[in-house]
């Protein structure tokens, strides 16, 4: 009975130190690797929201936001874009209907909506990966029919392997 106790007992180490074998390393900092075995690529962009500017008055009003995203990746990559419209931000109620909106990205039309538009290619980076300017141009017409207030928008930027 004791042998048995004893064949449980290393057992349970010898898989418990296997299993801690598997733990990640957090003390060198949030970086994302990619590995150099399989094609991946990781983006990330600042948390902070991108100001626009205030609309005001009769008439078309362009707006503008640059945004610098860092992208890691280890083989051809593809940045893709989707604006899904404007929301008042106050109550959620007032939304600025998707045929007022044109929105630009790095110089490629955008649909408000889902649909995703490609709007930056590049290929493999550096070990410590690339930054990627994205520019947000966005006209509203017919502004003043609008609700007075602050507005936001969901802009979904999408990291995809392959040329």
């Amino acid at each position: 009975m004791r042998t048995l106790a004893k064949i449980c007992a290393i057992a349970v180490v010898c898989l418990g130190v296997t299993g801690s074998g598997w733990a990640r390393d957090h003390s060198s900092g949030n970086r994302s690797k990619v590995s150099p075995f399989r094609p991946g690529v990781v983006l990330s962009v600042p948390g902070t929201p991108l100001q626009f500017g205030m609309v005001s008055g009769p008439g078309p009003k362009r707006l503008k936001a640059e945004v610098t995203a860092r992208v890691l990746a280890n083989c051809p990559f593809r940045l893709a874009a989707s604006f899904q419209g404007l929301t008042q931000v106050a109550n959620r109620t007032a939304v600025i209907p998707p045929a007022q909106i044109a929105v630009t990205i790095n110089s490629r039309d955008v649909p408000v909506g889902t649909n995703r538009v490609v709007v930056a290619r590049g290929g493999p980076t550096p070990p410590g990966g690339a930054n990627v300017l994205v520019t947000i141009e966005m006209e509203v017409k017919g502004a003043s029919w609008c609700a007075a207030g602050q507005y936001g928008g969901n802009l979904t930027l999408t990291a995809m392997t392959g040329p």
